[in-house]
């Protein structure tokens, strides 16, 4: 069983048909943007990607405080795509009145997919991602303050302990596109013999079950590799520039965003239905004003 990834894969980055999110490359990329620092790197990222793939973007702008007015909001974002080398996708614009999360939701509930930044800190995310992360329909790109931005040129499907009770991740990956795959399979055990034996056994099984299903499901062969070490050291040690690292939704409380050269596609259950919660009621949404972003973004 080989016991490295391969280095980042050569050529230029994948033709739009090479699509990471299922379904279909008119389905949007949904994006908050507050102005804060981590905002603008997942905006960032969001304009690559939909750039590489010919998808549209729809800019939730998130209202922060009162100081944040929309018009200062919009020149931010004016400003941050300015800085975004290359050309650009449409861009709509969303304008929260309300709490960030049922806005994020609505919006992204018939796109494929959510992107929301992370500033540095501890594993996890903040109360936006972990709203979101409860009641999300489609998956969720985190991008932290150490990720390389740019299209993915490869989906890292990570296999942790205990994920086989969760296959939405891999099921995502294997009709998400044509991007290249790779598995990763981490395990972990105490020093005794028996021990150690025992949980590479379970390792391998979980491995040798997730690459079939990969395989199967896209007819070409996948780059895997198992190594031994808590899933966040060595997803840390193991992805390569271009990775677009694949988890369960609930892996990220044991992940150190923070430290990951990758971002993350974070995958909810299968068959998920939207359910707002309860600062839906309050109008947040139904008060939500979108406009086309005339002047944003450049031809």
């Amino acid at each position: 069983m080989p016991e490295t990834l391969p280095e980042p894969l050569p050529g230029p980055a994948p033709e739009p048909s090479a699509d990471p999110g299922a379904g279909g490359s008119a389905r949007r990329v949904v994006v908050g943007f507050s102005g804060s620092g981590a905002s603008r790197r997942a905006l960032r990222w969001a304009v690559l990607e939909c750039a590489a793939t010919a998808r549209p973007l729809r800019v939730v702008l998130v209202r922060e405080g009162s100081s944040a007015a929309p018009a200062h909001l919009e020149q931010a974002l004016a400003q941050e795509l300015e800085r975004v080398p290359g050309r650009e996708p449409a861009v709509d614009v969303t304008v929260t009145t309300g709490g960030p999360v049922p806005a994020l939701l609505v919006e992204a509930a018939d796109g494929a997919l959510l992107v929301l930044g992370r500033g540095r800190g501890g594993a996890g995310g903040g109360r936006v991602l972990a709203g979101c992360l409860q009641h999300t329909p489609v998956p969720i790109v985190l991008v932290g303050p150490q990720a390389v931005l740019g299209p993915p040129r490869r989906l890292l499907v990570v296999s942790a302990p205990g994920s086989a009770d969760d296959p939405a991740p891999v099921a995502w990956a294997a009709r998400a596109g044509r991007l290249p795959l790779g598995l990763l399979t981490t395990w972990q055990a105490g020093s005794a013999g028996a021990e150690r034996r025992h949980a590479h056994l379970l390792a391998a099984q979980r491995h040798h079950a997730v690459l079939a299903r990969l395989g199967a499901a896209r007819g070409v062969p996948v780059r895997a590799a198992v190594a031994e070490g808590a899933t966040g050291d060595v997803l840390a040690r193991r992805a390569v520039v271009g990775d677009l690292a694949v988890v369960a939704a609930t892996a990220v409380r044991a992940l150190p965003v923070h430290l990951l050269r990758v971002p993350l596609v974070l995958v909810p259950p299968s068959a998920r239905t939207i359910v707002l919660p309860e600062a839906a009621g309050t109008g947040a949404t139904a008060g939500t004003g979108r406009r086309r972003a005339a002047g944003l973004a450049r031809a």
